[in-house]
């Protein structure tokens, strides 16, 4: 994956800032398939985490993932795709609910990313129904739009659609290059990162 410098100092900062200030982090990301959460899980934790049989199963269709000595953890989900809804949607009300009974504050589920492609030019049902379940629960939700190469007013129109979410921030995990051999460079995860701190309350 290539370097992006500034943004690992920026986690670095961050992290430091949520050990001292606010204990342990716990994010929970969801997205349809194909979004490119695994992309994003990596950039955050700079190496190859998101793959097939890491993180512990929290339940039968979410994983915690870890890295030693960081105060992080991500509850990846999976895909948000509409005939399995009901059922994903059921068992993270469930995992919500279950952690914000804990006295532990760092069991708790602090922020949410519902993470969006922007080259998809449209929000889902899916998304629009998490999104309320967590506000309802006083989770601050982020709409994180991947992928990003032209918002063309994308953003603004998932902010219109998810009137609950924080932000939204537009991010391209990775960098990328063109067929015109253009190459576009990583963006957004500094912001992304930034945002997730401010709105995690502190312990």
């Amino acid at each position: 994956m290539p370097k992006d410098l500034d943004f690992e100092a920026a986690v670095k900062d961050a992290l430091n800032e949520a050990l001292k200030e606010r204990g342990h982090v716990n994010i929970l990301i969801a997205g349809r398939t194909g979004v490119g959460k695994s992309t994003l899980i990596n950039a955050v934790f700079q190496g190859n985490f998101a793959t097939t049989g890491q993180g512990r199963p929290v339940t039968q269709n979410t994983r915690e993932i870890k890295k030693e000595e960081v105060p992080l953890s991500i509850f990846d989900t999976r895909g948000l795709e509409m005939a399995d809804f009901t059922e994903t949607l059921s068992a993270l009300k469930c995992l919500v609910s279950e952690r914000a009974r804990s006295s532990d504050l760092n069991q708790h589920i602090h922020v949410a990313w519902i993470c969006i492609a922007e080259d998809s030019r449209r929000v889902e049902p899916a998304e629009e129904e998490l999104v309320k379940m967590m506000a309802d629960r006083n989770i601050p939700v982020i709409a994180v739009i991947m992928k990003a190469r032209s918002d063309q007013g994308f953003r603004a129109i998932v902010l219109q659609i998810l009137p609950l979410v924080i932000n939204a921030v537009r991010v391209r995990a990775i960098e990328e290059e063109l067929d015109e051999g253009i190459v576009l460079p990583s963006m957004g995860l500094r912001d992304l990162v930034d945002l997730t701190l401010q709105v995690v309350p502190e312990g």
